[in-house]
């Protein structure tokens, strides 16, 4: 990997990514999605972000510009929207530093960015092959989280409601 997120243990962060990019490889079974924050609603979501990421890789006829796409992608804009709502609700509630919470939301607003870039793009006709549009919206996804959100670790109580380890 090439930089290790502050505040999470490199050995940690490693293990994490390599289980969750061997899984991102084909398919992202949200059953599999091993990577938790500790917040349950947020650890659903993210559940839920991936399922969608899953139905377009199970469904080879999902193209860009195809009917299927599009409504799998409008869709999932929506839950990245919302999850993003709920996300920097926690962000402004946990102790974790200033710095660190405004990156974060700086990420959110560049997804939110590409999100649209992309649709515009769709909507004027723009060629865009499958293997481009999951990768990003795979790094929407699952390097979103391993990137950012597993930060959240640090600075949130878990679901025993147990304060992390330092």
């Amino acid at each position: 990997m090439a930089h290790v997120a502050r505040g999470l243990p490199a050995c940690r962060l490693a293990l994490e990514s390599q289980n969750l990019e061997r899984r991102a490889a084909n398919r992202h079974p949200a059953t599999e999605f091993a990577i938790r924050v500790g917040v349950p609603a947020i650890d659903r979501e993210h559940a839920a972000l991936v399922a969608q990421l899953d139905r377009l890789n199970a469904n080879p006829d999902a193209h860009p510009g195809t009917e299927t796409f599009s409504e799998i992608l409008s869709r999932l804009g929506r839950q990245i929207n919302a999850h993003f709502d709920s996300e920097e609700a926690i962000l402004r509630e946990c102790a974790m530093p200033t710095e660190i919470v405004l990156e974060h939301i700086q990420a959110h607003t560049e997804i939110l960015d590409q999100y649209s870039r992309l649709n515009l793009e769709l909507m004027n006709g723009k060629a865009l092959s499958r293997d481009e549009a999951l990768g990003m919206i795979r790094r929407w996804i699952v390097d979103h989280v391993l990137h950012h959100d597993m930060k959240l670790t640090q600075y949130v109580h878990t679901e025993s409601g147990t304060p992390p380890n330092p």
